[in-house]
């Protein structure tokens, strides 16, 4: 590691009228430091030009999606540290992992916004999309102790250079920290902060591996270049201190200004009082509703529950959880939930976002498409800001002869659990083999090449016999497959095969079984998390051969297999052929309902909602959320699916539409806040001879069979 660094980035001049201490400002874009490294224990330094070179500083990549810098690099002006909260206010762009910047090395991307902490000159950073293959920064969670040694990184002016193109460090001591602040000396005379060097990561090596303590703030400069100071001491800003990273142990606090953050969402404590998620859309999906409490806090209790408290000690909300040696926990797929000991979530906020295929906080819709010609293509549809679905962009696409369309069964989760939605299908051979594969979403709207995982030798499974619908079965963070198997014999088995951290399928489990009493041509189905706990769960309609029709439900248990079914709303009056089920969250209250598109005799529709009326996920309340009049839609020449297109924190249901003249559109219907719909709005459409609709899947995370 070297020891001498002339000096690095950051914003260091005199405040006026302030001489006994230093004051940074970022340097300007053609800033950098001193000695070079070329180490990768450092690559997660990151260089940010702002405002297309009117600034430089630079910082450290804390998990894939966010870097931690100084906010003084965002400030609109300069003397202070206080920068505004969202996008920032000129262009950002963070290069991660290129130690040389005459290489091409690492990983570039946008910031988009910026979240800063009030009381420190401290900001977290989003980045539009994650960094992949370059390990976050490991995040210091106890102080430092004076005398202590520190590496300080950055990309600042040095000695000698004005604009230097390589990453360098320094050596320094620590000095007596304060609760925002830790003095730093350099250990030698060449050991300095310079400008460009603000927001670098401050390092403290701990069995043999860096972890963040701070952030460059304030320096004197001394040896840099260009500077006339003699004194290399410097004021680097705490972050130890922080809440920071996704989870919470027992006993822990968020003060105000706190973040949790993942690669979807993030926590923050707010100086109003307010515990809020927001996703990447700039949505609160979810809050205590705690605002006008200034000062409040929030603990994650001894005793496993999540409270917000106000600055007298009146509790102001809690979770009412008792999950004693737990875990809260902000999944990367946005789902604020608390785990047991055991890591079983007990309770959950229910504010993930669903095949979001770019991680702008919006669902996205996925449609295979099947050419003419032979070959295929994943096309996605990244719906605007009002939740309209404009034309597909090509996500992925084969040659001719590689896949047949009619020998695959798809569905969509986060398979990998990275916050990014995947596709998976179930592929059936000529042979007889089955096949899953898997299609790893790229956070750009396109997927990497499909991958296999769990086969099933000819002779075992019958690939017609499998129903296969997806969902985060155990509440561990990545979605889960279950295959309901219909054998021969007339017996069924409900199958979970559990996801792993590459997006593959492990072996096949099963936890339902019966020998006769289901018939799977009566049974259309949808997955979703119907009694709030944090695993998804497996609902159906049943149409009985008297024309009677039920709604099942069978919850998931924390190993991803699933308890005896519940039966919920039932009635005589229903046409099962004429019912098709969709599920998702409309009211946004983090329970997910079952919505039934029903196609009346008398040729009008409507859109029927059911909700759980208990923990044990029983479908029981029954409200019509949209109807339309006779004519305006023929359900034969649709392919619903639902997702928060407008990434307002409720789900919405859309359509591709075919048209009997052969045009192909998209259609959406947003939720209201009290969960019902709002009129369909219009987004793409293809006029006649460019898209078959029969030739296109929109792809779910079910099969809704016979729907």
């Amino acid at each position: 590691m070297p020891t001498s660094l002339s000096r690095r980035a950051l914003r260091s001049v005199l405040a006026a009228g302030a001489l006994a201490a230093p004051f940074l400002i970022p340097a300007s874009a053609s800033a950098a430091t001193g000695p070079a490294t070329t180490s990768a224990s450092y690559a997660f330094t990151a260089r940010l030009d702002i405002g297309q070179g009117t600034r430089a500083c630079s910082g450290a990549l804390v998990a894939p999606n966010w870097i931690a810098t100084s906010a003084s690099c965002f400030a609109e002006n300069t003397s202070t540290a206080e920068a505004p909260e969202g996008a920032p206010r000129w262009k950002t762009t963070a290069t991660i992992g290129r130690q040389d910047l005459t290489t091409t090395s690492g990983q570039v991307r946008d910031v988009v916004e910026v979240v800063p902490r009030a009381d420190r000159d401290l900001v977290l950073a989003r980045l539009d999309r994650a960094v992949t293959g370059i390990a976050p920064v490991r995040l210091a969670t106890t102080p430092v102790a004076p005398g202590t040694a520190l590496t300080v990184a950055g990309f600042g002016r040095t000695k000698d250079e004005w604009s230097p193109l390589k990453l360098h460090t320094a050596d320094f001591l620590a000095g007596d920290a304060t609760t925002a602040d830790l003095p730093l000396t350099g250990k030698t005379a060449d050991d300095a902060v310079c400008a460009g060097d603000a927001g670098g990561p401050v390092l403290r090596t701990t069995s043999g591996t860096p972890e963040l303590v701070g952030v460059n703030s304030r320096s004197w400069q001394g040896g840099c270049f260009g500077s006339d100071s003699t004194r290399n001491d410097a004021i680097a800003t705490r972050t130890d201190n922080t809440a920071h990273g996704a989870t919470l142990a027992p006993g822990a606090l968020l003060l105000p200004g706190d973040t949790l953050i993942s690669n979807a969402a993030r926590l923050t404590m707010r100086e109003d009082g307010e515990l809020a998620l927001v996703t990447h859309s700039g949505a609160t999906v979810w809050s205590s509703g705690t605002a006008g409490h200034p000062g409040a806090t929030a603990r994650f209790t001894e005793a496993g529950d999540l409270s917000v408290t106000g600055t007298s000690g009146t509790v102001l909300w809690h979770a009412g959880t008792a999950a004693a040696g737990g875990t809260l926990r902000l999944q990367d797929r946005g789902n604020l939930v608390i785990e047991d000991s055991g890591k079983a979530t007990v309770w959950a906020a229910g504010s993930e976002v669903r095949h979001d295929y770019d991680g702008d906080g919006r669902s996205d819709v996925a449609a295979w498409y099947d050419y003419a010609d032979g070959h295929d293509a994943l096309r996605t549809f990244t719906p605007r800001n009002d939740g309209t679905l404009p034309a597909p962009g090509t996500g992925w696409q084969s040659p001719a002869g590689n896949f047949w369309a009619e020998h695959m069964k798809q569905v969509t989760g986060d398979f990998n659990g990275d916050g990014i939605g995947d596709v998976a299908a179930f592929y059936g051979y000529d042979d007889g083999k089955v096949t899953a594969f898997t299609w790893l979403g790229k956070g750009d709207g396109t997927f990497a090449g499909h991958f296999a995982s769990w086969t099933a030798e000819p002779g075992n499974w019958n690939f017609d016999h499998m129903t296969v619908q997806a969902g985060d079965f155990n509440g561990d963070g990545r979605d889960d497959v279950a295959v309901w198997y219909a054998y021969d014999d007339g017996s069924d088995k409900l199958y979970t095969l559990l996801s792993d951290a590459k997006g593959g399928f492990t072996r096949h489990f099963s936890s339902f079984a019966r020998t006769d009493g289901y018939t799977v041509e009566r049974m259309k189905f949808v997955t979703g998390d119907f009694n709030g706990d944090g695993r998804d769960d497996l609902a159906a309609l049943y149409g009985y051969a008297t024309g009677d029709v039920k709604l099942l439900t069978w919850t998931g248990k924390p190993d991803g297999g699933f308890n005896e079914p519940v039966h919920g709303w039932e009635s005589s009056g229903w046409n099962f052929a004429q019912a098709s089920l969709y599920a998702g969250d409309f009211d946004g209250d983090g329970r997910d309902e079952v919505a039934a598109w029903y196609d009346y005799a008398d040729g009008h529709d409507a859109v029927i909602g059911f909700s759980a009326t208990d923990a044990a996920g029983t479908l029981g309340n029954r409200e019509e959320l949209w109807t339309t009049a006779a004519g305006n839609y023929t359900k034969s020449n649709m392919q619903p699916v639902t997702g928060d297109f407008d990434g307002d924190g409720r789900d919405d249901l859309a359509t591709l539409y075919g048209y009997s003249d052969g045009r192909v559109a998209t259609v959406t219907w947003t939720a209201k806040a009290d969960g019902t719909l709002n009129s369909p709005a219009h987004g793409w459409e293809t006029p006649a001879g460019n898209w078959t609709f029969g030739r296109v899947h929109v792809i779910d995370r079910y099969t809704a069979n016979g729907s």
